[in-house]
């Protein structure tokens, strides 16, 4: 069997396809890459030695601009050009994570009837989702607040494919941790927002040990104040075992509520979030309040205080909600999230497509 994956611009979009490609190919399939070229899904499938093909795209902007018309233009231009990648592969299904580089690549998908399954990692869809989701083979996503925007006759609940590494980790920790300590992760790009109050909570705390993935372009000014601070350990970004034992021994996640969020339930770990104020559609703020409505987080607002009552995201309301987090009803948080979590969401978004 022949399956081409898609999804990219950002690691939130790439790495969830990739994992199923991953597990495509132990199952026996041969898995390609598409996506275009001016994203990151090239290096990255090339280093898991998955062959990479790509197209031109832009991000799908409003028809009412003419960068939104000069989007269209590129896409159908892609689109052509995706087809006959398609064709000549000989691709069977597709599975897309979404992304403006997937978008070509579903259009050449629905246009040649070749059977695609559309995945959402967000409580609101993106552009590229909203638009093929809905004459997709399936819709599949994470978060329960996405069935209002997807038809209910395709969609189906199977969580978010994470890292082999991570979901092993996952799967081992039986108990939340009671170390008093504080794991603070910005995106893979890292966030100075984030960073900046977190240093402020550090000083108001100093019993409680913070770990701060700050960025690779961020890691030096925040070394700077973190030199001088005991109980903080700065890096500019976690990967493979150090990622897992940050989430193994860390009692509280402070960070933005991107798609990370499936990992720290995952982790069982009760969290404070702040979401991205200019994410689409507001999806940042949607994925915070699934995890504050079901009592598994805390939510700050950047900048002035949100309509609906969030505080102000400052080192001291930050400092008492972490303090609230660590000391809370953790245990019933940690049972909270883990059933939230999808343990086996891989094998069953590849089942779906295989069936497809």
């Amino acid at each position: 069997m022949r399956i081409a994956i898609t999804g990219g611009g950002t690691g939130g979009h790439i790495y969830p396809a990739l994992e199923v490609g991953l597990a495509a190919q132990a199952a026996g399939a041969e898995v390609i890459y598409l996506g275009s070229f001016r994203g990151m899904e090239r290096t990255i499938a090339e280093a898991k030695s998955i062959p990479f093909f790509g197209v031109d795209a832009q991000p799908l902007w409003s028809l009412k601009t003419l960068k939104g018309w000069q989007s269209l233009a590129k896409l159908i231009l892609g689109a052509q050009k995706a087809r006959g990648i398609l064709r000549d592969r000989g691709v069977d299904a597709v599975f897309s994570t979404g992304g403006y580089s997937a978008g070509p690549f579903m259009q050449a998908a629905k246009s040649l009837r070749i059977p695609y399954v559309v995945h959402e990692s967000n409580s609101v869809p993106g552009r590229a989702n909203r638009l093929y989701g809905k004459t997709a083979t399936a819709f599949t996503y994470v978060f329960y607040g996405t069935e209002k925007h997807v038809p209910e006759k395709n969609r189906v609940r199977t969580g978010q494919p994470i890292r082999g590494e991570l979901r092993d980790a996952a799967i081992a920790k039986t108990e939340p941790s009671e170390r008093a300590s504080v794991l603070v992760m910005g995106g893979s790009q890292g966030a100075r927002f984030v960073n900046t109050i977190a240093l402020d909570a550090a000083k108001i705390l100093p019993d409680v040990h913070f770990t701060i993935a700050a960025g690779e372009k961020l890691f030096e000014e925040v070394q700077k104040v973190a030199n001088g601070l005991p109980n903080v350990v700065a890096v500019p970004y976690l990967s493979g075992h150090e990622l897992t034992d940050a989430y193994s021994t860390a009692g509280v996640f402070v960070g933005r509520s991107g798609g990370t969020l499936a990992e720290v339930a995952a982790f069982g770990l009760p969290s404070v979030l702040i979401p991205l104020p200019t994410s689409a559609d507001d999806h940042q703020y949607f994925n915070a309040t699934e995890f504050k409505e079901r009592g598994f987080a805390e939510i700050l607002w950047q900048g002035a205080k949100h309509p609906q009552g969030h505080e102000e995201a400052i080192g001291d309301s930050l400092a008492q909600a972490i303090m609230k987090q660590l000391y809370g009803p953790t245990k019933e948080q940690f049972n909270g999230l883990r059933s939230w979590d999808c343990p086996n969401a891989t094998q069953e978004i590849l089942g779906i497509i295989m069936r497809s």
